[in-house]
């Protein structure tokens, strides 16, 4: 995140910038996802299964907010900026070099979190695990931001920013939505079991 929004800032590349901002709603939403894994073990402890699939749905809507949250931020501040892409230096290769790595560790990390949501049968690991896939997705965007302002084409690096911003706010929007369903489905569910 830090070499992201570093190279970012010094390359010139609101679309890596945008990536990096990306990865520190990601690095605050990982630390809620620990912070509720551990609140469900405690209720799991203790035989409270109505506590359990409430953690795991209060800390899927508060990811869900982070994420519409830093979307619409990030699409505000490159719409802003489009204005001035003309007059702006061009995208250092450096900025590709970090959004490939980018690309490739957050691939990985998010096979690592579906394996071990898989073998937990964790719904708040799963959404970890796609929230990882859109980094990579992210950065991918990013990165042919960066290949066409590199090629002479200035705007699409900014216009790379604006499609990541509103990737995250809808990502965020469906993670919200369906928690929302999720935690009005399961009362009918048990009833109807019973």
């Amino acid at each position: 995140m830090i070499m992201q929004i570093a190279i970012g800032w010094l390359a010139y590349s609101d679309g890596l910038l945008a990536d990096g901002v990306h990865t520190l709603a990601d690095l605050a939403a990982d630390g809620m996802v620990l912070a509720v894994l551990r609140l469900s073990a405690t209720a799991a402890h203790r035989s409270v299964n109505d506590q359990y699939d409430r953690y795991e749905t209060i800390g899927s809507l508060l990811i869900s907010f982070l994420l519409i949250a830093t979307g619409m931020e990030t699409l505000w501040s490159s719409l802003g900026h489009v204005a001035s892409a003309a007059t702006t230096s061009s995208v250092h290769a450096s900025a590709l070099v970090v959004a490939v790595f980018v690309i490739v560790a957050k691939e990985a990390l998010f096979r690592y979190i579906m394996s071990v949501a898989k073998r937990t049968r964790s719904t708040l690991l799963v959404a970890s695990a796609w929230h990882a896939r859109s980094d990579a997705i992210s950065a991918l965007i990013a990165a042919v931001g960066i290949l066409g302002c590199m090629a002479g084409l200035v705007i699409s690096d900014r216009l790379a920013a604006a499609i990541i911003g509103i990737m995250i706010a809808r990502m965020g929007f469906n993670l919200g939505w369906k928690a929302f369903k999720d935690s009005f489905d399961r009362p009918a569910s048990e009833t109807a079991g019973q």
